[in-house]
């Protein structure tokens, strides 16, 4: 049975497959802010929040953004790659607008493959085709340590719940 979210209670399916606790993350190539790809590797060593949105000009998307930024500056050795299918111009121009340096945006202009394998696409709904509200935390060797499908898109994840795996 497929995973699900909304969208002001009008219900949306969304791929069955998360990653579970104690999973190693699967293989992922997205583009950068220089059009680039990035795979998982690029990131070898860092602990890791995955932060997958529908886009960054939503509310909700925008403030998320801002709250994981500032939250990880102060972590050492970690990284939040903020995932959506926004261009990566959009994203870059949200940045430069917010004043943001921290994250890593990464688009699924190419790659959108790994939507499906993270089990964060949206299947049903005017959405479908983008990922899911969703926060994941993995370590340095990639193992899942924290998801959280966030179950009404217009609602925040838990930011606390996801940083306190990352305490010692």
């Amino acid at each position: 049975m497929p995973n699900a979210t909304a969208l002001l209670d009008d219900p949306i399916l969304v791929e069955d497959n998360l990653p579970s606790i104690g999973q190693i993350l699967p293989f992922f190539q997205l583009v950068n802010a220089a059009l680039e790809d990035v795979s998982l590797d690029a990131f070898s060593g860092q602990r890791k929040i995955l932060h997958f949105f529908p886009g960054i000009d939503t509310p909700t998307s925008a403030n998320s953004v801002r709250i994981l930024d500032s939250m990880v500056a102060t972590l050492p050795n970690t990284v939040v790659l903020h995932i959506s299918a926004d261009l990566p111009f959009t994203t870059a121009r949200f940045c430069a607008t917010e004043n943001l340096s921290t994250g890593i945006h990464l688009s699924t202009l190419r790659g959108r493959d790994m939507l499906k394998n993270y089990g964060v696409l949206m299947m049903s709904s005017k959405l479908a085709g983008l990922p899911a509200r969703v926060l994941m935390v993995a370590d340095e060797n990639n193992r899942v340590l924290h998801v959280e499908l966030v179950k009404e898109l217009t609602n925040e994840p838990d930011y606390e719940a996801a940083m306190a795996v990352l305490q010692p």
